[in-house]
């Protein structure tokens, strides 16, 4: 039992003292590489760089000095183990004591590197701080220099840019007196053309209003032919229209004669347009065409056809005062519009003298209705007759059988 402590204690020393051997090696290697580096740095690297080397050199020194104190204490605790009476013994305390004088060289010689290090980072920290200082009056002169540099080339550009622009508004008040005196000399040549074309224009205008001449003595003749036929009358006339009012024969119901008011024009390839001063006058289709020499045709024309549709116009234009009615003079359909129906009459061609009114289309809310149940009791029913009757009926209800 005892013999295995003694063997036990005797490793464990053995082992100890190889990992102080250990240690110290590494200790020299790193104290040796640092003053061969320092040395170097010094000379290379700036003032900033070395006073971080030196803190990070100072963390790494405090680490070993950790690792030395752990070192110790694991020799002190190996003192304080039972003594092994035998020869290995005496070895062990003399490389021990050995150890523990190199430990205590390295120690002074880190105290001696920790002072050196205080003593030499504020030096190194002044002159960084001068050596920034000066770094910064350099950057704020030179920040001055290139303002001033800016500000007189700006000036200096400035003044280019303004003799610049004087030279161009020379040049172009010159170009302007140029072309000045250039139009006013084509203005003088083109009024003396302008003079020269007035006075062809005189000579033209001189042939021109005898040809006017002529022409309003043809207008006046033709007027006076307008005025000889029955129910047309002439309001205005120019050189390519003509404005006339037709007139019909008095209606019983109308005590004056009714008037409608047409405007002819004709155009240079000799087609003639009319357009008529009421919407419910339908144009004849068939009208002659032609020059002058034909408006006598269409004047005749449109006499026959707005005489035979007089009657019918003024009874609806009667009827309108009394009924909701409206005229559709293409498809000659008359609508009767009622609260919930629509009633269609259709107006034959010759009305009222030979054509008849018939009875088209009931369309209520709920559809079509026959129109062949309803009838005024007129032999010949005329539009009165019919909107009087269709007034006085109820399509909604059945039709009495």
């Amino acid at each position: 039992m005892i013999r295995s402590s003694v063997d036990a204690a005797v490793g464990e020393t053995m082992e100890a003292e190889a990992t102080a051997v250990e240690l110290l090696s590494q200790i020299n290697d790193i104290l040796t590489y640092e003053d061969q580096t320092t040395s170097e740095m010094k000379l290379e690297l700036p003032a900033q760089v070395l006073a971080e080397h030196a803190v990070n050199t100072r963390k790494t020194q405090k680490l070993m000095y950790t690792q030395l104190q752990v070192l110790k204490f694991l020799l002190d605790f190996l003192d304080s183990a039972p003594r092994i009476q035998n020869a290995s013994d005496s070895a062990v305390r003399k490389e021990m004591e050995e150890a523990k004088k190199q430990w205590k060289v390295l120690k002074a010689d880190y105290q001696q590197q920790v002072e050196a290090i205080k003593g030499t980072v504020p030096q190194i920290l002044a002159k960084q701080e001068e050596v920034q200082g000066r770094a910064r009056l350099l950057e704020e002169a030179l920040q001055r220099y290139r303002a001033k540099k800016e500000e007189v080339e700006e000036k200096a550009r400035d003044a280019q840019k303004r003799h610049l622009k004087e030279q161009e508004l020379l040049r172009e008040r010159h170009q302007q007196l140029e072309q000045q005196v250039a139009e006013l000399q084509d203005r003088l040549q083109k009024q003396q053309k302008e003079l020269e074309c007035l006075q062809r224009e005189v000579g033209e205008q001189e042939t021109q209003a005898r040809i006017w001449q002529e022409k309003m003595q043809r207008v006046s003749d033709f007027q006076c032919l307008l005025e000889s036929l029955q129910g047309v009358k002439v309001i205005c006339v120019s050189e390519n229209d003509m404005e006339v009012e037709l007139t019909s024969q008095p209606q019983p119901e109308i005590s004056a004669p009714r008037g409608l008011k047409l405007r002819i024009h004709w155009g240079e390839d000799g087609n003639v347009t009319l357009q008529s001063g009421s919407p419910s006058f339908l144009l004849p289709g068939e009208i002659p065409l032609g020059t002058c020499s034909t408006i006598k045709g269409v004047l005749l024309e449109l006499q026959h056809s707005y005489s035979q549709q007089a009657q019918l116009l003024a009874e609806i234009e009667l009827l309108q005062n009394c009924f909701a009615i409206d005229w559709q003079p293409e498809k000659r359909l008359l609508s009767y519009l009622k609260p919930s129906s629509t009633c269609s009459l259709y107006v034959e061609s010759g009305y009222p003298a030979s054509g008849q009114v018939r009875l088209f289309s009931i369309k209520t809310q709920q559809g079509t209705v026959d129109v062949t149940s309803y009838k005024p009791p007129q032999e010949k029913p005329s539009l009165q007759n019919w909107l009087i009757y269709l007034s006085t009926m109820d399509f909604n209800t059945p039709f009495p059988t």
